[in-house]
């Protein structure tokens, strides 16, 4: 089972992506801080942060302390953040990062990032079609109301 670490700083989309990452089939540990965080990331596969994160440093901090452990070097970590300008993408792959993923982002987008990024087959693809097409009948039924 692929372990992500999943530093998310708003408690609503950190519950939205952890419920949806779970329901897929992925572990999931969702600390608060990059000090946290930090504590964790002998046990991932994939690391997915922010940039304006909780902690006494910030996502691309955190980046960069892990990258510099040799046990982390082939880590692979994604940069998930509402800080959609170049100058962010640009400073995150400095930092280290594979993937640079600007919110809104779907569940879906960031499942298909993990199996990209650690060779992973998820059963997802059918659970998500499923989730598509719950939303779809609702909308249908919010209209035809």
């Amino acid at each position: 089972m692929v372990s992500v670490l999943l530093l998310e700083p708003h408690a609503d989309s950190r519950e939205l992506y952890v419920s949806f990452l779970r329901h897929v089939g992925l572990r999931v540990v969702a600390p608060e801080t990059t000090d946290q965080a930090l504590r964790f990331a002998h046990i991932a596969d994939i690391l997915i942060t922010g940039i304006r994160v909780n902690g006494s440093e910030d996502g691309l901090g955190l980046v960069r302390r892990v990258r510099a452990r040799r046990s982390a070097k082939q880590l692979p970590i994604v940069v998930l953040t509402a800080c959609a300008l170049a100058s962010d993408e640009i400073a995150a792959k400095a930092a280290g990062c594979d993937v640079f993923l600007t919110k809104p982002c779907l569940p879906g987008e960031l499942v298909r990032t993990i199996r990209k990024l650690t060779g992973v087959r998820l059963p997802a693809h059918g659970r998500m079609a499923k989730v598509r097409l719950r939303r779809g009948t609702r909308r249908k039924r919010a209209r035809n109301a």
